[in-house]
């Protein structure tokens, strides 16, 4: 991701969740944040930002802060790729294990998350003060079986 995305994160971002990050938050973890790795998709037809995710690689864990497909580009399995990309990259750096948040009226989400080998392990009580609603902590620790499913095009 690159701060030129931003106007099309942020209108991905605010169409995808109730209480969106703010432009200064991407703006901040791109300038200075060591930690972060902000990846984006693109539609291959007209180069716009098809899907994106944040995650920050911390001592050997992948947290995974956010991650959001465009509308007209949904049901195209872009998560799933960002998901993929994201644990060959920790993986390559050493990381042992992949960890997110996700709400739990989120069925579409956690689906997928548990298709992808992630396993609930906790619940964090009131996390999203937006509403008050409880999140599901999820891990994956196979970041290889993980990585395996990302699709590369060669051309």
């Amino acid at each position: 991701m690159r701060m030129g995305d931003l106007d099309q994160v942020m209108e991905i971002e605010n169409y995808s969740f109730p209480t969106p990050w703010r432009r200064h938050m991407y703006e901040s973890d791109l300038r200075t944040n060591r930690q972060s790795r902000f990846y984006v998709l693109r539609d291959p037809i007209d180069n716009t930002v098809g899907a994106y995710s944040g995650t920050w690689f911390i001592y050997d864990e992948a947290h995974v802060g956010t991650i959001a497909t465009g509308r007209e580009h949904r049901g195209l399995r872009l998560a799933e790729q960002l998901l993929a990309y994201t644990a060959l990259q920790a993986e390559n750096e050493g990381l042992r294990y992949m960890i997110l948040e996700v709400r739990t009226s989120n069925d579409a989400a956690i689906r997928l998350y548990e298709r992808l080998g992630f396993m609930r392990v906790g619940i964090r009580r009131g996390y999203y003060t937006d509403t008050g609603e409880d999140a599901i902590l999820m891990t994956c620790d196979n970041l290889h079986a993980l990585a395996s499913r990302l699709v590369v095009e060669e051309g």
